[in-house]
């Protein structure tokens, strides 16, 4: 992204490819990237389940995607979202990687170099057991996940182009009498 430009977005992937649908996050960023979906101002990170090894990858950013599995109990492969306070107040044990998030989102506070604007997009998962495809469900709800995840970026993008654009000068053209 240009350095003219107010900030940076990045698209973070957490999930572990070994459960199932608890890959769903990881696989859906690799899905935007081979189709090659992603707009090039977007930083694309693979978190895997890194939790604060990721600190240093998030410097600089100031609006985060985040793209996950989170167990709310709905019914699996509802796409679900969660902004500002909503990310803070979700409890740590619906998601394997929230304690990981939570940890990477309170360091990056603390070093007062947290995004400005954090979305979570996650899928409800129907299984995190052993295995490397995801259930039907979840494979389904995978491409209303990158339509959202493109629709977040896309709007970012063009308030960020709003905001770089030259205000207009005004001319004094005359009263008309």
């Amino acid at each position: 992204m240009s350095e003219s430009l107010p900030y940076q977005i990045a698209l973070l992937g957490l999930g572990n490819l070994m459960r199932t649908d608890d890959a769903v996050g990881m696989l859906t960023l690799r899905r935007l990237e081979e189709f090659g979906r992603l707009p090039p101002e977007v930083r694309v990170i693979e978190g895997g389940t890194l939790g604060l090894d990721l600190l240093e990858s998030l410097r600089g950013i100031s609006h985060l995607l985040v793209l996950d599995a989170v167990d709310t109990g709905v019914v699996p492969g509802t796409l679900l979202r969660f902004e500002g306070e909503d990310i803070d107040n979700l409890p740590v044990s619906k998601s394997v990687h929230l304690l990981g998030f939570s940890d990477l989102m309170c360091a990056l506070r603390l070093m007062d170099a947290a995004p400005a604007e954090v979305v979570l997009l996650g899928v409800q998962p129907a299984s995190t057991d052993w295995g490397t495809v995801l259930t039907p469900e979840v494979s389904l709800a995978q491409q209303t996940l990158m339509q959202s995840a493109l629709a977040q970026i896309t709007g970012w993008i063009i308030e960020s182009s709003a905001l770089a654009a030259p205000a207009m000068e005004c001319r004094d053209i005359g009263v008309f009498t």
